[in-house]
Formats: structure tokens, C-alpha cells, sequence
């Protein structure tokens, strides 16, 4: 007989019975007994809920009445002050009465002498609902900071002519409803809360603060439905039974939470009684278990040893001969085969484990190399600012210093949208915008704007191309090209040369960078574009990088392939960059000119909290002419807008309080300002952060660090020569 009729034998004879009479029977007692607790907490919520509503019904109706009286009707406001007086006097449960005008300004407070400064509205929310809806509208519980407290707002609107002239506003003292609360004598450790349409305690027992909320489980039942019972924990953690009620009126909601085991008491005192008859029973079931556990016993023994034998590291556990189970052997035959998985795992875990310490390394490696290349333009950065105010304005050393601040500074930048483009890749962030074009005459662009740049000597690099047409992204592959002459250049001692080609092998297009610098180890040239990759060749050599990485990335997405060549250090090294090429024709190759420029003086709205960037920018700005106003903060921006009458504006997207695209919106949304034009500038360059500038409102969207050609070639685009604006007066 197999096991496992054996052993359903045993559970059959002992188990199955006993387990299914004990479920049926205590599962009809349970749920008896809990539609019982259900049924009265449900009709316990509902009388209090009922009262609750007819609470705010009562205020509502004094609201009512005293929007009757003449002077609101003419709205005397002294008058409205005393009357407001008067009725506070009298309503108990009245923290404060307001008088106010649809837009939220309070004219009266009772609480206030009449003519003093009035405290903001504790919750505009709720009176934008009143005047939308024009009816009665009951508020959350909301903090008042001058009397350090917390009230609940009752707002009635006042409707004349089918508008809403001013709303009348009771703050209630939540406490009247704790009192409800209190009234129930509910049992200890039973809990039931009263709560707001956010979820805000209004009152509890036991009592908690009004800043607190239900439990998300709470809330979650209660806007789903307006009546309901459900099994849950309360915010203390208590494992409760929890009937809900939410009003129609208010969109309040009761709960009244039961104990689960105040549920389930009575309920265990009978199953005392089941499980005496459940143990005759099991007397009887344990005694054939018993009888039967015997015939399983060797086998299981023998099974147990074959473990034993795994355990030692034996790839064939032993049995007992006598063994007659086909599962007992089938189970020794899979405890082998676990065995060698088991070794053979380990030895994977061991390899893991090496290659994760050797990426470690690299990365520390590539840390120590970044921060190298970051502190070397720093450092000729902070000593060239250092002579700019010592040196005499003009001099030959302050042209030095200006020279040598804009090209560490491009270092700088370039090294940073490096690391950036690597995030964008790695996520797959970057799309392409793909155009036909020569990759030969890209090259020849390329190395004639780094010559006259002087970024690298005209006598080092050896220009040799023929045309060769690709279907690929201008900007990345000028990238790609840039970052390739950069590393050769890098490597490449004075004296020494570079050569650049480009051919079409075919259904190729290759770009061949080759140099006469250090060369690459031959253990190097397979790992090279790999990121936190340095070549052991001392602290100021490396052979990989952002650069090498990013062109490798940047070339795949083409469909491309890269690789390097080398003969060993010191033989210069040549990088060979192959891409799909295509027939020549229908493409127009687009010159480069000079940058657009702004025929006049703009009015500039200038918006960025960072005050060196913002400083800078309105320096730039002047000195192209233009009336700058500077500010910090986009509230300011926004109330001086209409006055100043900009024409551009130049906003930072990450400013504190009010960010760049909600002062977007605001100047949109005002009309005297329709021909206003708005550039976006931020860190965030991803097609989702120009798709959000868009939406927006911005006409542009600028990429930090800003070029100023880049600055003044969109001001040109925006601003033309024939743009004008009414002007101020």
C-alpha cells in the first residue's frame, strides 16, 4: 500500500470527522451570537446619527433666522456685529459667528470688536462650497490658531436674486457631539467616534485628539457604503467588530466599535461544552491513529537517516533494505539530487558573491576617479575667481583667469550631463529624433567648432572622410563623436596625433577614432565602456568612464555597435564606431548660423530663488539691454506682474511655497497679460518635464546650466522686433 493511502487513511479516521462537526457547530454559534452584536450596534449608530443630524439641523435653522434680520438684508455691519453679539450670548455651542463676502473676507466677527483686524477664514474650503452650491453646507473640523482650538464651520449662504451675496458662518464647538458620544454609557473597552467628511476625529470614546484621523480601514468602509459591519483593528490596535454610518446630510460618519472577544464570549462558553463530546471522540480517533501510526513508523525512520545523510553531505543517502514505500525511495532519490543542487548552488552563491565584492571595488574606484575629475576645475576655478579680484580689470592674468573659469566650467557641465544622460539611458528616458543625415559632414562640423574653439590644436587632429548617410539622432551622435575625440585628446601626449575617419563599408557606416596616446592593456579593451571601470595605471589614468559608457549606450539605441582596439599600453588605442547606413538623398543638411538675436530691450519677469544664479541672470540680462525685474519667490512674481507689464518672463520651475508651473498658471489665467510670453527653466529635462511645462503654460523650456546663447536665442524666437506691448503708464 502507498503512503499516501496510508496516511489518508489516518486523517479520515481521526481527524476529518471530529474537525468537521466542531466547524459546523461552532460556526453557527459564531454567527449567530455576531448577528446579534451587529444587529444592535447597527440600530445604536443610526439613533446617534439621527441626533447628530438634528444637531446641525438646529443651527442650521438659527443660521436661518437670523439671515432674516433687516440689517443683514442692508447690510449694516455694526448692526450685523451686534446682532452677532447677541446670538453668541446666547448659543453655548458657538465658538465664533462670521459675516462674510462670497471670496472668503470676513466683514464681521463676533468675537472681534467691531472695525478690528480680522483673522483669516479657518477653512475657505467650505465656504467655496456654499456659495457654489448656495445651500447649507457643513465643514470638517478644522484648527482655529487664535483661540487654539478646534470648531466645525456651519455655512448659509445668503441668496438674493438668484446670487449669493455673503455667507453667514457658525463655528461650532465639537464638543456637543462628545457629549452624544458620552450619552451612550458604552461598556469599557468599547469604542465609538464620530468623524468628518476628511477623515478627522469630531469626538470619541475613548477620546482622542481632532487632529487625529480613523483608521484607513475605517474610512475606507465608510465612503464605500453608508451602512455596513466589518472585522478590523481601531487606531489603539484593539481587534474590534466595527459597525459604520455615515449621514446623508453631513457625509459624517459613526462607527461603534466592538471587542472581538466580547463577540465571541458567549460563543466560547458553549464550544467548552462542544469540545468535552469532541474529546470522547478523539479518544476513540487517537486510538486508531495510534494503531496505524504504527505501520508508518520504519519507513519514516529510514527516511529520516537518508536526511541525516544529506545533512553530512553524502550524494546518495543510504536506506534500510527493508523499505517497501515507493514514496520513501522516491524521496531519498530526490535528497540526492537536492544534494549536488545544493553544492552546485553554493558554488554559484561563491561567484555571486565574488563578482558583487569586484563591482564594489570598481565602484569605490569610480567614486575616487569622479571626485578627482570634479576637484580639478573646482580647484582652477576657486584660484581663477581668487585672481579675478586681485588681478586689474583687463589685464593679461584677469583674461587668463575669465579664459580658464569658462572652460573648467564647460568641463564641469559636460562631466555632469554626462552622468545625467547615463541616468536617462539606464532608465529609458531618452528618445531619439531621428533625421537622415552625413555623418561625414557631422565631423567635419565637429572638429571645426572644437579647432576654433581651441579646445584642441588644428595641427593634432587628422580629418579623412567620405560621405556616409545615417538615419539617427544629430544631437546624440554629435555626442557620441564629441565624447570620442575628448577621450583621445585625453590621452594623448603633446606631440602626438589623432586621426578621424569616416567610410561607408557596405550597409556600414564607420567612424574610426584612432590616437597615438597611451593605449589600453589587452585585459582592459573588453571592459572599457563598462561604468565604474579604471585601469590600474595610477590615480590620474583611466581607461573606461561616463563618456566611453554613454557612447556605447547611445550608439546601441541606433542599432550600432562599438569597440576598441589597442596593441598594448603605450601604442595608442582606436575606438570604431559602426552604424546602419543609408542611401543618400531627399535630406537637407541645415547650416548653422549666428544665433537670433533680440532687435530691442525686453520687460523680463525674472523668477529663481537661488540668488548667485538669479544675480548672474539679471547681469546677463542688463547688459543685453533688457528691464530686469528680479524676484525670489513666485507670490511676489505674480502680484507685481500687473503692474510692471512684463513681456517675457523667466521663471525657475523648484521655487519654495508657490512652484513655477502654478505661477505659469496664474499668469495665464490673467487676461491683461495674454501676450506675455513664459520660458520655463529647470533641472529636469525629461520629455515628461517639458510635456508638464507645456501644459503649463510655458512657451519654452530651458535645460540648467542656461547658456546665454541659448538665453538669447529664445528670447529672440519669443520677442521679435515687431512684438510690442501697449506700454506702462
Amino acid at each position: 500500500m502507498r503512503l499516501r493511502t496510508r496516511l489518508f487513511l489516518l486523517v479520515a479516521g481521526t481527524v476529518v470527522p471530529l474537525v468537521s462537526l466542531a466547524l459546523l457547530l461552532g460556526f453557527l454559534l459564531v454567527d449567530h451570537e455576531r448577528q446579534i452584536f451587529r444587529q444592535g450596534a447597527i440600530d445604536r449608530n443610526r439613533a446617534v446619527m439621527s441626533a447628530v443630524d438634528a444637531e446641525i439641523h438646529g443651527h442650521v435653522t438659527t443660521l436661518q433666522a437670523l439671515s432674516a434680520f433687516r440689517s443683514i438684508a442692508a447690510s449694516d455691519l455694526p448692526a450685523i456685529h451686534d446682532a452677532a453679539r447677541r446670538v453668541l450670548a446666547t448659543q453655548h455651542n458657538w465658538q465664533q459667528l462670521m459675516f462674510s463676502s462670497p471670496d472668503g473676507t470676513t466683514l464681521v466677527d463676533g468675537t472681534h470688536e467691531f472695525g478690528a483686524a480680522l483673522p483669516p477664514d479657518p477653512d475657505l474650503p467650505s465656504l467655496r462650497q456654499a456659495v457654489d452650491q448656495k445651500t447649507p453646507t457643513v465643514g470638517d473640523v478644522v484648527f482655529r490658531p487664535l483661540a487654539r482650538t478646534y470648531g466645525i464651520p456651519i455655512r448659509l449662504p445668503i441668496v438674493r436674486d438668484g446670487a449669493v451675496t455673503h455667507v453667514l458662518t457658525a463655528i461650532v464647538d465639537p464638543a456637543q457631539f462628545q457629549l452624544l458620544i458620552d450619552a451612550q454609557k458604552l461598556p469599557p473597552e468599547w469604542v465609538s467616534g464620530l468623524v468628518d467628511q476628511a477623515g478627522h476625529f469630531i469626538a470619541r470614546e475613548p477620546v482622542r485628539s481632532n487632529a487625529e484621523a480613523a483608521s484607513s480601514e475605517f474610512l475606507a468602509r465608510a465612503n464605500s457604503d453608508f451602512e455596513g459591519w466589518y472585522r478590523g483593528l481601531t487606531v489603539e490596535g484593539l481587534d474590534t467588530f466595527t459597525a459604520y454610518r455615515r449621514s446623508a446630510q453631513t457625509g459624517w460618519s459613526i462607527g461603534l466599535a466592538i471587542p472581538a472577544g466580547t463577540v465571541f464570549a458567549s460563543a466560547t462558553r458553549a464550544l467548552w461544552v462542544l469540545a468535552t463530546g469532541t474529546v470522547v471522540a478523539l479518544a476513540v480517533a487517537l486510538g486508531f491513529a495510534w494503531w496505524m501510526s504504527r505501520r508508518i513508523t520504519a519507513p519514516i525512520a529510514s527516511l529520516a537517516t537518508a536526511a541525516r545523510a544529506l545533512g553530512r553531505g553524502y550524494a546518495h543517502p543510504r536506506l534500510a533494505s527493508e523499505s517497501t514505500l515507493l514514496e520513501v525511495r522516491d524521496v531519498a532519490t530526490a535528497l540526492g539530487e537536492a544534494a549536488a543542487a545544493v553544492r552546485e548552488r553554493e558554488t554559484l552563491l561563491e561567484r555571486e558573491q565574488a563578482a558583487l565584492k569586484a563591482a564594489d571595488r570598481a565602484k569605490d574606484e569610480f567614486l575616487a576617479m569622479l571626485g578627482h575629475e570634479l576637484r580639478n576645475p573646482l580647484s582652477a576655478i576657486g584660484t581663477a575667481a581668487h585672481i579675478l579680484g586681485a588681478a586689474q580689470p583687463g589685464s593679461p592674468m584677469d583674461r587668463q583667469a575669465r579664459g580658464i573659469i569658462e572652460r573648467q566650467s564647460r568641463q564641469m557641465t559636460r562631466l555632469i550631463e554626462d552622468l545625467l544622460d547615463i541616468s536617462r539611458l539606464t532608465m529609458g528616458k531618452v528618445r531619439l529624433r531621428t533625421e537622415p543625415f552625413d555623418l561625414a559632414q557631422l565631423a567635419q562640423h565637429v572638429v571645426q567648432t572644437w579647432r576654433q574653439s581651441a579646445r584642441i590644436p588644428p595641427e593634432r587632429i587628422a580629418l579623412d572622410v567620405e560621405p556616409a548617410w545615417i538615419d539617427g539622432d544629430r544631437a546624440r551622435i554629435e555626442q557620441v563623436l564629441a565624447n570620442l575625440i575628448d577621450n583621445a585628446n585625453k590621452f594623448t601626449p603633446p606631440g602626438k596625433r589623432i586621426f578621424l575617419t569616416v567610410r561607408r563599408l557596405e550597409d556600414a557606416a564607420v567612424l574610426d577614432v584612432t590616437d597615438e596616446g597611451d593605449g589600453i592593456a589587452p585585459e582592459m579593451l573588453d571592459k572599457v565602456f563598462e561604468l565604474f571601470v579604471q585601469a590600474p595605471q595610477g590615480p590620474d589614468r583611466s581607461d573606461g568612464g561616463l563618456g566611453l559608457a554613454l557612447v556605447r549606450r547611445l550608439v546601441q539605441m541606433h542599432g550600432g555597435t562599438v569597440c576598441a582596439k589597442s596593441a598594448g599600453v603605450g601604442h595608442g588605442a582606436a575606438f570604431i564606431v559602426s552604424l546602419p547606413a543609408i542611401e543618400p538623398g531627399g535630406a537637407v543638411h541645415r547650416v548653422e548660423g549666428a544665433p537670433a538675436r533680440v532687435s530691442r530691450g525686453l520687460r523680463i519677469l525674472l523668477v529663481e530663488d537661488n540668488a548667485d544664479a538669479r544675480d548672474m541672470a539679471q547681469a546677463v540680462l542688463a547688459l543685453a539691454g533688457h528691464d530686469v525685474r528680479p524676484f525670489s519667490n513666485g507670490e511676489g512674481a505674480v502680484a507685481e506682474a500687473r503692474r510692471f507689464r512684463p513681456e517675457v518672463a523667466i521663471v525657475d520651475i523648484g521655487l519654495p511655497g508657490m512652484d513655477g508651473y502654478e505661477v505659469a498658471r496664474r499668469l495665464r489665467a490673467d487676461p491683461e497679460l495674454r501676450h506675455l510670453r513664459l520660458i520655463a527653466v529647470t533641472g529636469y529635462g525629461s520629455p515628461e518635464d517639458e510635456r508638464r511645462a507645456h501644459e503649463a503654460g510655458f512657451d519654452r523650456h530651458l535645460t540648467k546650466p542656461v547658456e546665454p546663447q541659448a538665453l538669447t536665442a529664445a528670447l529672440a524666437q519669443l520677442a521679435p522686433s515687431e512684438f510690442s506691448l501697449p506700454q506702462v503708464i
